[in-house]
């Protein structure tokens, strides 16, 4: 009997959670060992799982929380606890490329929009399983318009943001930061890249 593998869900919609654990469960292949829909209850379980996840299917917007902060967290409990790290695939509704090789760049392997048939989720996870990358053939094939400049940790955290459409006001709160200061950011990232709006930005 070959191995079950074993995931983890964070996600902070219901409905995500039970239509892909349902679906997985299904498989045969595999085992949800659990779920959580924040950055605290995903530490919390990782945590408390004796053993982690093979994989963990994450999301990018979890509330008014940023998913990808969870791997850096990730990585010092496994650094803590001398454990492997899963491997982590990004299911979200963006599509963006920016947003796309930035869960790359935070240490994700694979990516797959939320509106691909379930089918492409197992075809990531079977790449993964085999020490591969897989990104959704429609969000490679959406190249940058042009290269993005160097930008700084925080200004990127920012771009991001602002494509999952979130205002100053909201950018502010998420990175507990004023208004003034994600303006500050705003007006050094519209110098780098050559934008002139947000709306420019979200097109680049």
């Amino acid at each position: 009997m070959n191995k079950m593998i074993s995931i983890v869900l964070i996600d902070d919609h219901p409905l995500a959670i039970n239509g892909i654990g349902a679906w997985l469960n299904g498989t045969d292949r595999f085992v949800v060992s659990g779920a959580a829909k924040s950055l605290t209850e995903a530490a919390a379980l990782t945590e408390k799982l004796e053993n982690l996840p093979d994989i963990i299917i994450l999301d990018i917007s979890l509330g008014p929380e940023d998913g990808l902060d969870f791997i850096p967290i990730l990585k010092e409990i496994c650094a803590r606890r001398n454990a492997p790290m899963p491997d982590i695939l990004v299911c979200s509704m963006y599509e963006d490329p920016f947003l796309v090789q930035r869960a790359i760049d935070s240490g994700a392997r694979a990516y797959v929009p939320k509106s691909a048939e379930p089918g492409e989720i197992l075809a990531a996870i079977d790449t993964l399983l085999k020490d591969g990358v897989y990104i959704n053939p429609r969000c490679r094939e959406k190249a940058p318009k042009q290269p993005w400049p160097k930008l700084t940790h925080r200004e990127n955290e920012i771009v991001a943001l602002i494509k999952q459409n979130m205002s100053s006001k909201q950018i502010a709160k998420r990175l507990c930061i004023t208004i003034r200061t994600v303006e500050n950011h705003l007006s050094h990232i519209y110098l780098k890249t050559g934008a002139a709006s947000r709306e420019e930005l979200l097109e680049m």
